[in-house]
């Protein structure tokens, strides 16, 4: 998980390179829609000790995809050099036959390019998320060496840098690695989760209507304030160990003031209160020094950064708690949220909060902007 964030920081910090290409307009686009797949082979990073028993050889597996070229229907597409968007479903014997098996997974994704789109030769990013089927799970009698996953439904996470290389006006082929990280987000305990590193090739062909790049006459985003001040509250449910204990619930508050960067970025800073309910029990279970409950809270500021796909968000944030003495956690931690408005002041948001990698809950809540 902490690569494909990593991968996405990259490109947030270096994205003012990427729409630079102001004459896409002049390209004809081969077809509106893409239909493709690719083959992969790679390998289960062995990330835990527990891990090590269930990799028994190399992951291989196939995806199938299809997607929709954007041409400037909508102002953010130019900003962002015209990318793809489209529902990918990949299937992969992760390695682990006897413990593990296949993994379905069927996700959304956004790809984004960092040349010219009249270049025949283009660099991609690519990036997912959305759920993942698991076909064998942890079981104290039948599989209990599976720390990786205790639910059949897990989420992934998927990234992808590319080279593609256009052989005519309708086929393309192309060549990467990538990653696809698999876990339940701590809902159930053993959650060690995967992360499945591979080299993949495939191609892609073009059909459907022909497009013109549209490059807009303005490149103001009027609904991209200079300044903005947003409060959110979310929270998940997790499980802790030992395996098979309770489930437990989390809330995250948060207290963000944004700024503006390019017409559809910004800079963020956030006050974040976690209150977790298993943090008091964890403290007993490790014969930690005893403390009261309200003492469990977690107060941190971050910073990030924001993309704005139209009304839809993608929210990235790293930060430090600010605990005289971190008992259970690491100083560092990330939160990264998807993010739609509702109204002109309310929002919904679904977020992931991590440590140094390691999920630590799921959460879904609402947002209220406190100025307009």
């Amino acid at each position: 998980m902490r690569k494909i964030i990593s991968l996405l920081c990259v490109f947030f910090l270096s994205f003012h390179y990427l729409h630079s290409s102001e004459n896409n307009d002049e390209k004809l686009i081969s077809g509106e829609w893409q239909i493709g797949g690719m083959i992969h082979r790679g390998k289960m990073l062995n990330h835990s000790s527990l891990l090590a028993p269930i990799i028994e050889r190399y992951a291989v597996g196939g995806e199938i995809f299809l997607s929709k070229q954007t041409y400037g229907k909508n102002h953010w597409n130019s900003f962002f050099n015209y990318p793809e968007y489209g529902i990918s479903y990949t299937f992969l014997n992760l390695g682990s036959p006897n413990y593990a098996g296949m993994a379905h997974c069927l996700f959304p994704y956004m790809n984004f390019r960092f040349l010219n789109n009249k270049n025949p030769f283009n660099l991609e990013l690519k990036v997912g998320a959305g759920l993942a089927y698991v076909e064998k799970i942890y079981n104290e009698e039948t599989n209990p060496l599976n720390h990786a996953f205790s639910t059949h439904l897990n989420a992934v996470l998927n990234g992808k840098f590319q080279g593609s290389f256009e052989l005519s006006k309708d086929w393309s082929l192309f060549a990467g690695i990538g990653i696809n990280h698999i876990s339940n987000g701590s809902f159930k305990k053993p959650n060690l989760g995967v992360n499945i590193y591979s080299l993949f090739t495939g191609f892609s062909y073009s059909f459907g209507k022909e497009n013109d790049f549209i490059y807009p006459a303005s490149k103001i985003n009027e609904k991209n304030k200079i300044w903005d001040c947003s409060v959110f509250l979310s929270t998940g449910r997790k499980e802790v160990n030992p395996i098979g204990g309770d489930k437990y619930s989390a809330y995250d508050f948060s207290v963000e003031v944004t700024k503006k960067h390019f017409q559809y970025t910004r800079f963020g800073l956030s006050l974040d209160i976690t209150y977790d309910e298993s943090d008091y029990d964890c403290i007993i279970m490790r014969s930690q020094p005893i403390v009261e409950r309200w003492e469990t809270t977690r107060v941190g500021v971050s910073g990030g950064y924001v993309l704005l796909f139209g009304r839809l968000s993608l929210d990235a944030y790293v930060g430090v708690y600010l605990h005289e003495k971190d008992i259970l956690y690491t100083k560092i931690y990330q939160r990264t949220s998807l993010r739609y408005p509702l109204t002109d002041r309310l929002k919904l948001s679904l977020s992931l909060r991590n440590n140094r990698g390691k999920a630590d809950f799921i959460g879904l809540g609402l947002g209220y902007r406190l100025i307009k």
